[in-house]
């Protein structure tokens, strides 16, 4: 729920999109709260994208408070975020995920679908849930539209903290492959090698590079970092180097 007003989105948005526009090698995707995304409903550039943080997985009914694929749709938005960590310890399953993502796709647009542990153990059981909660999120999703979703790795244990905190680059990268060696299994080994795979979880300017030469990773899902135009510029100048 930030920023809190739209007078500081729009001088958010504004500056952000600015530093995205100028670099060829970036796509920067920015998903302002539901109440914000009337205010910019084109991003008057192709290497800057509106996004949103939520959907519903229908176009029509009784679903009081809920936002269309349609909705989104028709206010410019390319990028939907489907089962943040925040919205599955509200109570989203994978079920739901996965009808989130289908509406998303059947729509036309790009779902990034969020996964990730709340915590690790010594065990390594954290594997076997991460492994159940890709496979039943992206249930029911064909392999030509693999090719147009994104997968966000955010451990919830290294989400909202400093980079210190953050996933080491190795451990990104063994992740990274994780998930694909999870999709190849289950939906087959080159429909593994089509969507993109993010990590989020204290991604700063100070492990940008690091992550994204080292992770295995094709780019950042940015939290808090995002709400500051200067930090959040000086990642994307640095991963357009890169």
């Amino acid at each position: 729920m930030n920023p809190p007003s739209a007078r500081e989105a729009r001088v958010l948005f504004n500056k952000v999109k600015l530093a995205g526009g100028k670099l060829e090698k970036v796509e920067t995707v920015i998903c302002p709260p539901f109440s914000f995304l009337g205010l910019f409903p084109k991003s008057g550039t192709t290497r800057v994208s509106l996004g949103a943080q939520d959907v519903f997985w229908a176009n029509a009914g009784r679903a009081t408070g809920e936002v269309s694929p349609e909705m989104l749709k028709d206010l410019g938005v390319s990028y939907v975020i489907v089962g943040h960590s925040e919205r599955r310890a509200l109570g989203e399953t994978d079920e739901m995920v996965s009808k989130k993502v289908k509406a998303v796709l059947t729509e036309g647009l790009f779902p990034i679908v969020c996964v990730g542990e709340k915590e690790r153990d010594a065990e390594g059981t954290y594997f076997a849930m991460l492994k159940a909660q890709i496979v039943a999120s992206l249930m029911g999703t064909t392999r030509a539209q693999f090719r147009d979703i994104c997968i966000a790795y955010e451990p919830l244990w290294a989400i909202g903290k400093s980079a210190k905190e953050a996933a080491d680059p190795r451990g990104i990268r063994e992740m990274a492959i994780f998930i694909q060696k999870v999709i190849a299994d289950a939906f087959g080994e080159e429909t593994a090698q089509l969507p993109r795979i993010l990590y989020g979880g204290s991604a700063e300017e100070s492990n940008t590079a690091p992550i994204l030469t080292e992770g295995g990773v094709s780019g950042l899902l940015v939290g808090h970092a995002s709400l500051d135009a200067e930090r959040f510029g000086k990642m994307l100048k640095i991963a357009n180097t890169l």
